[in-house]
């Protein structure tokens, strides 16, 4: 009787085993072939639009991610946050899916430097995304983004910011703190004014604000001590004239419809 109940646990042990390893079978041939990664050498994954059919272990065994890619999806899994060594966030939707949210856990990947998710339709970013103090690159371009917060002064390492086609009416005075900030893009959005704080900032090279609804530019930011760039398209300036001038003075390309 004893050696039958051995046996019966040696039979079930492995049983036992693959379901704390894998909640299911494999989904597809994919699935299949995700859990023959080797976890310590993986450092790229993509989750396709078929990855909420998979059991979510398959992916979260690969714990030395540093860049993960969505393609084609309909929304982020809470279940990101665990990444936490990702330095490259992006979401490539070019067809007819789109996220609309970004999941509280995003804040946890402490370490991210890069996060795109242009081209979808996300109208708000959550409180905890502006724990990512690590970005250097934010785009956020083609989304109906509303406004940003003034937590925005977090990013003190940003390098980049594309906020063009959003629905931003305002530029928060924060955005003023970003002092490694070398390019920001508002091209068609509804920006009406400009913080003129923003000639503060030591390394700001590349400021696009054509298409918004600015109807005068504050000549302090033109004080930006590496400012190279203007793109001021399709606007009509009241200060254009003066603000040509001094752009000429101090070597400054100004992009203007005259």
């Amino acid at each position: 009787m004893m050696n039958n109940k051995f046996l019966w646990l040696v039979l079930l042990f492995p049983l036992l085993y693959s379901c704390q390893k894998y909640n299911n079978s494999p989904f597809d041939e994919k699935e299949k072939f995700l859990r023959q990664f080797p976890i310590e050498d993986t450092k790229t994954m993509v989750l396709d639009s078929l990855w909420d059919k998979r059991d979510s272990l398959t992916y979260l065994r690969l714990k030395n991610l540093r860049t993960i890619a969505m393609n084609e999806v309909n929304y982020i899994p809470n279940w990101i946050g665990e990444f936490n060594k990702v330095r490259i966030f992006l979401v490539v939707n070019e067809k007819n899916k789109k996220i609309n949210k970004i999941p509280l856990t995003i804040g946890k990947l402490s370490n991210l430097v890069q996060f795109d998710i242009k081209n979808n339709m996300v109208s708000m970013l959550p409180n905890s995304f502006y724990d990512l103090t690590s970005l250097t690159y934010l785009d956020l371009r083609n989304n109906p983004i509303i406004s940003i917060d003034n937590k925005i002064s977090h990013f003190v390492n940003l390098e980049s910011i594309r906020l063009d086609n959003t629905l931003i009416s305002n530029l928060h005075i924060d955005f003023c703190k970003l002092q490694k900030l070398e390019t920001l893009v508002l091209e068609n959005t509804k920006i009406k004014e400009l913080p003129s704080c923003l000639g503060n900032l030591q390394n700001l090279d590349w400021l696009n604000v054509s298409g918004t609804q600015l109807t005068e530019f504050p000549l302090e930011i033109l004080n930006a001590p590496k400012l190279e760039t203007i793109d001021a398209r399709r606007l009509k300036l009241k200060n254009y004239k003066e603000v040509k001038a001094i752009c000429n003075e101090k070597n400054i390309s100004f992009h203007y419809d005259e």
